[in-house]
C-alpha cells in the first residue's frame, strides 16, 4: 500500500508541474494535488516508522509466538523488506518530489481561494482613477487685463485721415447752411429782385422779381430773413385785396391762397393776427352767401341747409355785434322753416280729407 501511495504521489506531482507550466489559470488545481501529495507523504512515512517498530521489537523480544501470531510475524517482515527494497529502488522519485517542491514557485505556497476573490484583489490592486471635474470657465470680467498691441503707424495715419475728411465735410455743411441764411436784393426795371444763397459755400439764387415795389435806401451787401420776409408778406396780402375789390361775385378761392402765402412769410405775432382776421373775413362771407343763396328758396331741405350755414358763419363772426345779427338770421329763417312745415301738414291733411 505505501509503494503506492509513493507513486500516486509521484505522478500526482508531475501532473501538477505540468499543469503550472502550461496554464496560470489552474493554480488552484496544482495547489490542491500539492497538498494531496504532503498529506500522502505524511502518511507514507507514518507507515515506514510503524514497520520499523516491530521489526525491532521482533529482534529484541526472545519469546516464542504462536503460529498466527508467526504468520503475521512474518507478513510484516515481508512487508518491511518490501518497503525496504521499494526505498532502496525510489531514491529517485523521492529525490524528484524534494526537487518538485523546490522548483515549485512561491505561488502555489498561498492558499487556495475562489477566483472571485483574485479579480477582487486584482480590482484592489488597480490604481483608482480620479473623478475628473469639469473645468468651468472663467468670466471674460475676471479675466486679468491683457495689454493692447502697439498701435499701427499705417492705421493711425488712415484713422487721422478719416477724422480729417469728416471735419472738412462738417465744415462745408455749415458753410452752406450759413450762406442759405443771406438774402439779396438788387434793383431793376421798375421792380426788385430778391436773391437768395445757395446750399453751397458760395453762390446764389432769384427768388422773386416784385414790380412797383422801390428798392431800399441804401443797399446793404446781404439781409436777414426779417429784413427779407415782411416784403414778401406785404407783397401776397396786396395780392389779396385786390382779388376782394374786383367787381362781382370775387374769386374767395383765390384771395385765400394768397392769404395762406403772406401767412408763411409772417415774422411776428401781429402780421399773423392781420393775416387770420382776413381768412376769418373770408370764410364768414364765403359762408354767408352760400346760406342767403339757399335760405331763398323755399323747401324745408334748402332752409335746413341755411341754419347750418348761418351756424357756421356765426363761429368767424368778428365781434358781438356781428354774431348777434348772424343769430338774428337764424331765427328769421327757423320761423320760415315751421311756417313751412305747418302749410305741409296742413295740406296733408286735406288731401285726406278729400280722398
Amino acid at each position: 500500500m505505501g509503494k503506492e501511495s509513493l507513486i500516486k504521489s509521484t505522478t500526482k506531482s508531475e501532473t501538477a508541474r505540468e499543469q503550472d507550466t502550461q496554464s496560470a489559470a489552474n493554480i488552484h488545481q496544482s495547489a490542491d494535488s500539492k497538498t494531496k501529495t504532503q498529506a500522502a507523504q505524511t502518511t507514507a512515512a507514518s507507515k515506514k516508522t510503524a514497520g520499523k517498530k516491530p521489526a525491532t521489537k521482533t529482534k529484541s523480544t526472545p519469546r516464542k509466538k504462536s503460529p498466527a501470531k508467526a504468520k503475521t510475524a512474518a507478513a510484516k517482515k515481508s512487508a518491511v523488506k518490501a518497503k525496504k527494497t521499494a526505498r532502496k529502488k525510489a531514491p529517485t522519485t523521492s529525490k524528484s518530489t524534494v526537487a518538485s517542491k523546490k522548483s515549485t514557485p512561491p505561488k502555489a505556497k498561498t492558499p487556495t481561494k475562489p477566483a472571485s476573490d483574485g479579480v477582487a484583489k486584482e480590482k484592489q490592486a488597480a490604481p483608482e482613477k480620479k473623478a475628473q471635474i469639469p473645468e468651468t470657465p472663467i468670466p471674460a470680467a475676471q479675466l486679468p487685463p491683457s495689454e493692447p498691441p502697439p498701435p499701427d503707424p499705417a492705421n493711425r495715419m488712415m484713422q487721422f485721415g478719416l477724422a480729417g475728411f469728416a471735419l472738412l465735410v462738417l465744415l462745408v455743411i455749415i458753410a452752406s447752411w450759413m450762406n442759405t441764411q443771406d438774402y439779396y436784393i438788387k434793383p431793376g426795371e421798375g421792380a426788385i429782385e430778391i436773391w437768395q444763397g445757395k446750399f453751397a459755400p458760395m453762390g446764389e439764387q432769384l427768388l422773386m422779381s416784385i414790380p412797383g415795389i422801390p428798392a431800399p435806401e441804401p443797399l446793404k451787401e446781404s439781409y436777414s430773413k426779417k429784413e427779407v420776409y415782411p416784403i414778401f408778406y406785404q407783397y401776397y396780402l396786396d395780392k389779396a385785396d385786390t382779388l376782394l375789390e374786383v367787381p362781382g361775385m370775387p374769386d374767395f378761392e383765390g384771395v385765400k391762397t394768397y392769404l395762406n402765402t403772406a401767412q408763411s412769410y409772417a415774422t411776428t405775432s401781429q402780421m399773423e393776427k392781420v393775416v387770420k382776421s382776413r381768412l376769418n373775413a373770408i370764410t364768414r362771407m364765403v359762408l354767408l352767401y352760400k346760406a342767403e343763396v339757399a335760405a331763398s328758396k323755399d323747401t324745408p331741405e334748402d332752409l335746413k341747409t341755411a341754419i347750418s350755414l348761418y351756424k357756421e358763419a356765426r363761429g368767424y363772426a368778428v365781434d358781438d355785434g356781428e354774431a348777434a345779427r348772424i343769430k338774428r338770421k337764424i331765427e328769421a329763417v327757423d320761423r320760415r322753416l315751421d311756417k313751412l312745415k305747418a302749410a305741409t301738414a296742413l295740406e296733408k291733411k286735406e288731401q285726406k280729407a278729400n280722398n
